[in-house]
């Protein structure tokens, strides 16, 4: 037979419904779909867990020894590898006393620019982008603005007389992160000093070498051991490190592609077995057998590409709605759903394959006793 009379033969089959090709796309596509999604959906949460961790304040450290930071040493630490935002914080003796609440004033703090990037994304998994007019004024936390009814933009009346304009407001939650700042105004200053009380770096993933990092930032060391630097998390309170890769290669939606490739596997053989009387008929008949094994994957190929491409716009609507760059790009998310169809696609052809080599002219008659 010629390849033309296979491909008629096999379309022929497919519009007549003798392949059942509908009912096989059906369920391979809510099989493609169904694991598509839950490794889709695995892969969000392990997302979401390592935002609420950088969220909480966790992947922030702080190393602190009185007056002996250095503000361009922190500074520079944004540029290395995972270091989302960095900078040095000092106190101040004075306070910022508004006329609203003239008996209790707000503790300050000056802060370097990056610091102030670490505070505006106190509560964000990724760094904020600071505009001139940001640094024009005090940054208050939460907590200091509602006691003194205060909002970013606005300018806050001092009890000793003239204004100060609020530059923004930074949230600062109870979730178990230190208490240090929940209270405080923040005043943006120039780095270019070393008497700094402390340095702040949020990074994600946190470099191995963090504790060097930090330490790297202290411009002159102590001979005292009660005077040597500290360091400590921000928020210890969601453990010491989180690893998100080991999490991501664990998870059990990563075997999705083996179970596709089982499935459909079952399926393609299945497909193709429950016609082994008309194909061994076809074959007594002189069809040959190769022309035949043509035939079924043809029409194996037809279901199967049409059941990928009803859940392909599964993968177009993860890209476009789904936030999970802060543990793989779009790319590799890409690359990890495209397996499952991939899986699909191999393991139908492979169980077609398998089902036509079993399937014998000379079984012909056992085939028809036993249908």
């Amino acid at each position: 037979m010629r390849l033309r009379g296979v491909v008629d033969e096999a379309w022929r089959d497919i519009v007549s419904g003798t392949s059942h090709a509908f009912m096989l796309m059906l369920i391979l596509a809510a099989l493609v779909g169904g694991l598509s999604a839950a490794d889709l959906f695995s892969i969000r949460s392990i997302a979401q867990q390592v935002d609420r961790y950088i969220a909480s304040g966790a992947s922030t450290y702080v190393i602190e020894v009185k007056g002996r930071i250095s503000g361009e040493a922190c500074e520079r630490l944004s540029s290395v590898d995972g270091v989302l935002a960095s900078g040095a914080l000092r106190s101040r003796n004075d306070k910022v006393t508004s006329a609203v609440l003239p008996s209790a004033g707000i503790p300050s703090l000056d802060a370097t620019t990056g610091a102030l990037g670490v505070f505006a994304s106190s509560t964000r998994s990724s760094g904020a982008t600071l505009t001139a007019r940001d640094y024009d004024g005090i940054w208050l936390s939460s907590q200091a603005a509602r006691s003194v009814h205060a909002r970013a933009g606005n300018r806050l009346a001092l009890r000793a007389g003239g204004r100060v304009r609020v530059a923004g407001v930074f949230q600062y939650p109870d979730d178990g992160r230190s208490t240090s700042y929940d209270y405080v105004a923040l005043s943006q200053v120039p780095a270019a000093a070393d008497d700094f009380d402390q340095c702040l770096v949020k990074a994600w993933p946190v470099p191995d070498a963090m504790q060097s990092l930090l330490q790297s930032t202290v411009s002159s060391w102590s001979s005292d051991a009660s005077q040597q630097p500290t360091i400590s998390q921000l928020n210890s309170t969601q453990g010491t490190q989180l690893d998100a890769v080991k999490t991501f290669r664990e998870r059990q939606s990563a075997l999705a592609p083996v179970v596709m490739f089982v499935s459909a596997l079952f399926a393609g053989y299945a497909a193709v077995r429950a016609r082994r009387l008309e194909l061994a008929s076809a074959m007594h008949c002189g069809e040959p057998k190769i022309a035949l094994w043509l035939q079924m994957l043809l029409e194996t190929l037809m279901w199967c590409c049409s059941a990928i491409i009803v859940t392909a716009p599964l993968i177009v609507w993860a890209l476009t709605h789904m936030e999970t760059g802060i543990i793989i790009s779009s790319t590799t998310l890409v690359g990890i759903l495209s397996r499952i169809p991939a899986a699909a696609l191999v393991g139908v052809l492979a169980g077609a394959s398998m089902a036509m080599l079993i399937t014998r002219e000379r079984d012909l008659f056992r085939y028809f006793k036993n249908r």
